[in-house]
């Protein structure tokens, strides 16, 4: 691998990590709650221990960063496009697919947020509680989505590692995005002041972890 491109593949893993960053500060203040405080509630109930105020902030930092994330999968597709093109497309296209649909969810939720804190200024509003059931059908359900995607990156990011056909070696595809929802989720369980901090930003976790173990790599493999 060129130095040239070695110095792309990096600048690229700098932008995707600064996505995790950006967007996951933009959705700690959307969704951190002390204690998680109504977290597992069916009506998103945790948004009243966050002010209107902190909501606005979040969403305007969060759905700023989200395009970084494009930068993040464009340097996977690097690193994987010399022995694995298909698979490094693929890698490339889905990231982009998923973080649409990601981009899409976050910049809903200030809005959310507003009417969860309406529905506690006026408790008896059948028609406030309504909108809470039309966004789960239409937007909450977009988590889902992207949970899929994100299953199919995984097993495209494992195979190629696996087989020897990459520049990550084989213990890499441990940490891919998949193992790590799932672990921080049995963080989420098992260590709950710990789950309720990195919880809410559990995909930007996920991204952090690959984009700096990537980019250790390659700058060792640099030296």
């Amino acid at each position: 691998m060129s130095k040239s491109t070695t110095k792309k593949i990096y600048i690229f893993g700098i932008l995707g990590l600064i996505a995790t960053i950006g967007v996951g500060v933009g959705e700690f203040l959307l969704h951190y709650s002390p204690n998680g405080i109504g977290y597992d509630s069916d009506n998103f109930e945790f948004f009243n221990q966050i002010s209107l105020q902190r909501l606005t902030l979040g969403h305007f930092i969060a759905v700023s960063f989200t395009p970084f994330y494009i930068a993040g999968y464009y340097h996977l597709y690097l690193v994987f496009k010399d022995k694995n093109p298909k698979t490094a497309m693929a890698i490339f296209a889905l990231g982009i697919i998923a973080f649409m649909i990601g981009g899409m969810w976050i910049s809903s939720r200030a809005q959310l947020g507003y009417l969860v804190h309406k529905i506690a200024e006026f408790p008896n509003d059948t028609a406030l509680q309504s909108l809470v059931q039309t966004y789960k059908s239409h937007a909450e359900i977009l988590v889902e989505s992207l949970r899929i995607w994100i299953a199919a990156i995984s097993v495209l990011f494992v195979i190629p590692i696996l087989k020897s056909k990459t520049i990550y070696p084989k213990w890499v595809a441990i940490f891919n995005p998949l193992f790590i929802l799932l672990a921080i989720l049995g963080i989420y369980k098992l260590i709950p002041p710990v789950g309720y901090v990195i919880g809410p930003i559990a995909m930007n976790v996920v991204h952090f972890i690959i984009f700096s173990i990537s980019l250790l790599i390659i700058k060792t493999k640099q030296r």
